[in-house]
C-alpha cells in the first residue's frame, strides 16, 4: 500500500500530446491555504530572484524608457469619471472652496493695493494662496480624518469592553442568585437536622 503512493508512473506520448480540458483535469479535493511566506512570495516576488530582472513575457512590451513618457499618456491613463468627479473625494470640496476664498482675498487685496500695473503678481500671488491654503487644508483634514478614525476604533474598543464587563456582572448575578438559591435550599431540607427542634 505503501508502494502506490510512492511510485510515479510517466504519461505516455499519446497523452502529453493531447490538450486536456479543464474538466478533464484532476483538481484537488481541497485548497489548502498558503503559508504567510508563500503569500508574501506571490504578492512581492522570490527573494532570491534579482530584483531587477524583467519578466519575460512583460520585457518586450515593456523596453519604452521613462523618457518617453509624454503629457498625452499622462493624460489617457486618468478617466473622465475620474476627472470629473474628483470633489467627492474626502476633504476635497472644503479644502478647494477655502483655497478659492484664500486666493480670492488675498490676491484681491493685492491687486488693491498695488494698483494696475501690479495686476499680474496679484495673480501669482492670488494663484500661489489658492495653492497654498488648499493644501495645508487638505492635510489638515485627512489628518483630522484619522485622529475621527482613532477615535472611533477606541470607542469601539471600549463599547467591547463594557459590553464583556456587563456579560460578566450578569453571570456573577446569576451564579449568586443560583448559590443563594441552594443554600435556601439546603436550609430548608428535610435532612437538615438543624430543622429539627427537640424540646
Amino acid at each position: 500500500m505503501a508502494d502506490d503512493t510512492q511510485t510515479q508512473t510517466t504519461p505516455t506520448l499519446e497523452q502529453q500530446d493531447s490538450p486536456q480540458d479543464p474538466s478533464q483535469q484532476k483538481k484537488p479535493k481541497h485548497e489548502f491555504p498558503k503559508s504567510q511566506v508563500g503569500k508574501l512570495w506571490d504578492a512581492f516576488g522570490n527573494p532570491e530572484d534579482s530584483a531587477n530582472v524583467l519578466a519575460a513575457s512583460g520585457a518586450a512590451s515593456s523596453r519604452k524608457k521613462n523618457d518617453d513618457i509624454t503629457v498625452t499618456d499622462a493624460m489617457k491613463s486618468l478617466s473622465l469619471k475620474e476627472a470629473s468627479s474628483f470633489y467627492k473625494a474626502p476633504c476635497a470640496r472644503d479644502s478647494l472652496l477655502l483655497g478659492i476664498g484664500a486666493g480670492f482675498g488675498i490676491g484681491g487685496i493685492r491687486g488693491v493695493v498695488g494698483g494696475l500695473r501690479s495686476m499680474w503678481t496679484a495673480c501669482n500671488w492670488a494663484v500661489g494662496a489658492f495653492a497654498l491654503t488648499s493644501l495645508a487644508a487638505h492635510e489638515f483634514c485627512q489628518r483630522r480624518r484619522v485622529q475621527e478614525l482613532d477615535g472611533m476604533k477606541q470607542a469601539v474598543e471600549l463599547m467591547k469592553e463594557l459590553k464583556v464587563k456587563k456579560q460578566r456582572e450578569k453571570e456573577q448575578k446569576v451564579e449568586e442568585a443560583a448559590r443563594l438559591a441552594e443554600e435556601e435550599k439546603k436550609r430548608k431540607s428535610w435532612t437538615n437536622m438543624s430543622n429539627y427542634k427537640f424540646w
